[in-house]
């Protein structure tokens, strides 16, 4: 294990190495530069502006892994990087090779190998990623022992298709990295098709435009011109709810034939984050007791941990999805403890806190993996509060009014408040919140009763737990809301200036950081 580095440099750019302290660090580039969806390659600087990062940047991330290595570097995995950034790292690491790796072979990497499973029907799906100098957007594979071959190459874009479809929607706001970005715009689309009906007249022609991405065309099949920005109100809604009942068919339909005969599912790619489909799927395979699994990190930014595994299978390492960024400002710490009069809290305390109403950010330990966040990098608060779902949106986390919030519940509390639902420590399904709880619990039941739900154990996560059992013994619902701690279009944060700062400027109430409670100016 020692001496590898993994790199990759589209977007949602990473690394994956062995650290000093011989455990498994994936790193995130878009958290270390503060872009959303940030690419490593000098190849987008030019024509991706906000997207891309300057040279500066790439070489401070890189003088950043060699403080964090455990050896020198011998090898290094990568894909999406162009002949400059090879260049510039074979002069920071002298001594490596460099090994090519396939976008979706390193996708089902993630996926497989840290499943659990001997063996496995795997599904890539997403916008697409280059495999061996061709563009591919969907492949299927059978990983069996440390071996994971192709068995099929679908012809169909699902993840572009579904994301353009926001394109259009005037309720939600293009992001400040892109103006039309499907990587922008998916989850909005997921979010808004609660509030929508399917609409029977547009399946065919949704279909079709599944298969070629063609907004012209089906907004001429359809009889609504399709123009950016410009569908609103109760259109749009069903516009999403058509596009994602769509999306569920055709990715259904790919998985289908396969599921008389293997036991184990894995879904990666970008499309692994719709979690309405990962729900329906999850209880199709349980019904006839198979399993799926979806990592912390199925899209893009999960490729480097690919990468790193499929070219070494043997090492196979533990991984855990807290294996993110330390806080990058540490060394600050004790000058804002004094300067901002902060104070040792205790759980009971934070309980105090928000069932007070108050809307707490957390960070403490490394950052989690992935695009949500699982407890090391929240904003934390009681769901049971009226209007409190408004309140987050509105005026801390500044986006669309519809987007939902999600519940966080003691593992051995799934059944109590939810139906249909099952460990999901990464927030990867979406059962629906029991009727009799979805009136108390407004601000993580969505308008169609779903929620995204993470469970977490003692072990899982300790201070979520342990605030979870004191809100029990109060005779409290013992359900959290939980949402990234983060603003609109704006990554995950890695430093204590960037919580201050989210502090200041919203109307949240406390950070806790590391156990030490920092209040407004």
């Amino acid at each position: 294990m020692k001496g590898l580095l993994s790199i990759y440099g589209s977007h949602d750019a990473g690394a994956v190495f062995i650290d000093k302290n011989n455990q498994l660090k994936i790193l995130e580039y878009e958290r270390f530069v503060k872009k959303r969806y940030a690419m490593y390659s000098a190849k987008f600087d030019r024509r991706e502006k906000d997207l891309g990062t300057n040279q500066e940047s790439r070489e401070k991330f890189i003088d950043y892994i060699k403080t964090q290595i455990n050896d020198d570097v011998h090898t290094i995995l990568y894909n999406g990087l162009i002949d400059s950034d090879i260049n510039y790292l074979q002069s920071r690491f002298p001594d490596a090779t460099f090994e090519l790796c396939g976008h979706h072979i390193a996708h089902a990497s993630s996926g497989y190998y840290t499943s659990g499973f001997d063996n496995a029907v795997i599904f890539s799906v997403d916008g697409g990623g280059i495999d061996h100098g061709m563009v591919a957007y969907t492949k299927i594979f059978e990983g069996n022992g440390n071996q994971i071959k192709l068995i099929d190459t679908p012809d169909i874009n699902l993840g572009v298709a579904y994301g353009r479809i926001g394109c259009v929607i005037s309720e939600i706001k293009p992001g400040p990295d892109s103006n039309r970005d499907s990587l922008v715009y998916a989850g909005k689309v997921m979010g808004l098709c609660g509030y929508g009906s399917v609409q029977s007249h547009w399946i065919d022609a949704m279909k079709r435009y599944y298969n070629h991405c063609d907004l012209a065309t089906l907004g001429h099949e359809i009889g609504i011109a399709l123009s950016f920005n410009s569908i609103k109100d109760k259109t749009s809604a069903d516009l999403a709810a058509t596009s994602q009942y769509v999306f569920e068919s055709l990715l259904y339909d790919l998985i289908k034939p396969y599921v008389e005969k293997f036991d184990n599912f894995v879904l990666v790619g970008g499309c692994a984050l719709n979690v309405l489909f990962n729900q329906k799927l999850k209880m199709i395979l349980s019904s006839k007791e198979k399993n799926l699994y979806v990592p912390s990190n199925p899209n893009d930014c999960g490729l480097a941990l690919g990468q790193y595994l499929y070219k070494h299978p043997e090492l196979n390492p533990s991984t855990s999805v807290y294996s993110g960024f330390d806080i990058l400002d540490r060394n600050k710490f004790g000058k804002y403890i004094k300067e901002r009069n902060a104070v040792p809290i205790d759980y009971d305390v934070i309980v105090d806190l928000i069932t007070d109403g108050k809307i707490i950010g957390m960070v403490e330990g490394f950052s989690e993996v992935g695009p949500r966040a699982l407890g090391n990098r929240s904003i934390i608060c009681d769901p049971s509060i009226d209007g409190m779902k408004d309140i987050l949106n509105a005026k801390v986390k500044f986006r669309e009014w519809f987007r939902p919030f999600a519940p966080v519940c003691r593992l051995e509390d799934k059944d109590r408040f939810f139906d249909n639902t099952c460990e999901t420590e990464f927030m990867s399904y979406a059962p629906d919140v029991k009727i009799q709880f979805q009136q108390k619990l407004k601000a993580i039941s969505h308008v169609d009763g779903s929620s995204r739900l993470q469970t977490v154990t003692a072990i899982q996560h300790k201070s979520f737990y342990a605030i979870l059992t004191e809100l029990e013994k109060r005779n409290k619902i013992p359900v959290i809301l939980n949402t990234s701690f983060n603003i609109k279009g704006m990554p995950i944060l890695t430093t204590i200036d960037d919580a201050l700062y989210c502090l200041d400027n919203t109307e949240m109430d406390y950070v806790v950081i590391e156990g030490w409670l920092f209040k407004r100016k």
